[in-house]
Formats: structure tokens, C-alpha cells, sequence
């Protein structure tokens, strides 16, 4: 499994540095790349969220070569981070709200509901706080 993303991400590098692209083709290439990589990302036998920091892992790598995408990682951090902040107070209150389920009949299916949205929020985070430092480590190694 890691040396097939070791694989994809050796593809990823000598793709940016191919250079030259005919403007005029330059979109439908780009499309063609991102399709057939994420054909290869799909391949590989990870679950839903290891993929998707991956293959953010991967966007992060291959904006390194861009010159403006210090600035637009820096912008994706902080909507990162504002995201993770409205997640963890959607939690405390959702947390405040089984307590009051509990004094209700018919609360077991409310208090699951909440539970399973604590633990969907959870696992956000996790996933969101991952990329924040996929961003800063970017940031820094340069």
C-alpha cells in the first residue's frame, strides 16, 4: 500500500516538472492526469479517509511548484481551522443536548442520532487537523 503511494507520488513530481504545455491542450491534459491519478488512488486498498488525506497530501505537494499557492494553502489552512472550531462547538452543544434528551421519553433514538453526529464531527476533525498540518509542514519546508 505505501509503495504504491510512494508510486504515485514519484508520477506526481516528474509531472510537475515536465514543463512546457501547449496552452491550447494544457486543461484537457490536466484533466486526463487527474482522472487516470485518481483511478490509481482508488486502486489502492485504503479507507475513505485515508484517501482523502492522500490525495490532499498530494494537492498540497503539487501546489508547491505554483507561486501564488503559498497564499491560497495559507487561505485553506484558515478555512481549515474555522471549520475545525465550528465542529468542536457543535459538539459542546450537541454533548448539552443528550442531557436534555435524557429526561424525555422516546430519547434513545434522539440520543443516537447525536451520538452518531458527535462521532461523524470526530472523525472531521481528524481528517481536517491532518491537512492543517499537511499545510504547515509544506509551508515550513520551504
Amino acid at each position: 500500500m505505501r509503495a504504491g503511494f510512494d508510486k504515485l507520488k514519484d508520477i506526481q513530481k516528474r509531472w510537475t516538472e515536465i514543463g512546457y504545455v501547449p496552452f491550447n491542450r494544457k486543461e484537457e491534459i490536466a484533466r486526463r492526469y487527474k482522472e487516470a491519478l485518481n483511478r490509481q488512488f482508488d486502486k489502492l486498498k485504503l479507507d475513505e479517509e485515508d484517501k482523502n488525506i492522500l490525495r490532499y497530501s498530494s494537492k498540497v505537494d503539487s501546489a508547491k511548484s505554483n507561486p501564488r499557492a503559498a497564499r491560497k494553502m495559507r487561505g485553506e489552512r484558515e478555512k481549515f481551522y474555522s471549520k475545525i472550531k465550528q465542529l468542536e462547538s457543535d459538539i459542546v452543544l450537541w454533548e448539552n443536548n443528550i442531557g436534555f434528551f435524557a429526561k424525555s421519553p422516546n430519547a434513545d433514538n434522539m440520543i443516537r442520532e447525536v451520538e452518531e453526529k458527535i462521532a461523524e464531527a470526530r472523525r472531521n476533525i481528524k481528517i481536517l487537523e491532518e491537512k492543517v498540518k499537511l499545510i504547515d509542514n509544506s509551508m515550513y519546508e520551504e
